[in-house]
């Protein structure tokens, strides 16, 4: 076989399969398309901006004092109060679907360490607000793990009412501060694209700088209903935690 021979048999074969080759090709570029579109899809996931609404769960705990003793004996945020259900609205923005940044408000029912006596009625709450950001990792998946840090302000209230006849009487005592730092983690179980659900803990310390106080009575015979409040500066400050677990539902607009 000459050397022209095996030249034409050559340009004969690579004519006859250039088709095939084209249509493996084209079948690989598909392929490949597609798979850039679906980065693409990723890359929407995460610059997915919007707002976000999250409602909150759990049982917290108290840790730490609420004031402080001059002789160094720190009476517990336990002695006075066993834990606290807290009920939390989140609302925020998402600058995409990493970084989230918005404020929250709580309302907690207080339980109490002791039993009132029965002649009595005893109840005390939590409020709290401020704001909070947390980073998502794993944007755009069923499973996303999150960090959060927040600042705040607290106020706690305690209420005890009694009557006698046709007298009735409640007195208030309170704390408010500083809520200083708040870390937060937990983790999102996306069900859809606007809706999740997961666990998350959190540790929000403070300070109390102002006691409040209050006493109001109704029906005293002669001179009716009477009401007097007060506030003063607590001047033996202490640090003092609520540690919170529960469920965060989220929805996302």
């Amino acid at each position: 076989m000459t050397t022209r021979m095996l030249w034409k048999l050559t340009a004969l074969s690579l004519t006859l399969s250039a088709p095939a080759f084209a249509a493996d090709w084209r079948k690989d570029g598909n392929f490949r398309r597609k798979e850039v579109k679906s980065t693409e899809d990723i890359g929407q996931a995460q610059e997915d901006r919007g707002f976000a609404l999250g409602l909150r769960a759990g049982y917290s705990l108290p840790l730490g004092s609420a004031v402080a003793s001059e002789r160094g004996e720190n009476p517990k945020m336990s002695d006075a109060y066993s834990g606290a259900i807290p009920l939390q609205v989140d609302l925020g923005y998402f600058f995409n679907s990493n970084v989230y940044l918005g404020a929250h408000f709580q309302y907690a029912p207080v339980l109490l360490a002791e039993d009132c006596r029965s002649e009595v009625s005893c109840s005390a709450s939590q409020m709290r607000f401020g704001i909070n950001a947390s980073y998502h990792f794993r944007a755009g998946e069923k499973f996303m793990p999150w960090l959060g840090l927040g600042i705040g302000y607290e106020m706690l209230n305690m209420k005890i009412s009694a009557s006698e006849g046709d007298i009735e009487t409640t007195i208030g005592t309170g704390a408010r501060g500083i809520e200083f730092a708040s870390v937060q983690a937990g983790a999102d179980y996306r069900v859809n694209d606007t809706f999740s659900i997961g666990p998350y803990l959190s540790l929000a310390a403070g300070v109390y700088q102002t006691a409040t106080s209050s006493i109001e009575t109704k029906n005293v015979p002669i001179l009716g209903d009477i009401s007097e409040s007060d506030s003063e500066s607590i001047d033996n400050k202490a640090v003092h935690a609520w540690m919170s677990g529960g469920v965060r539902m989220q929805f996302r607009f």
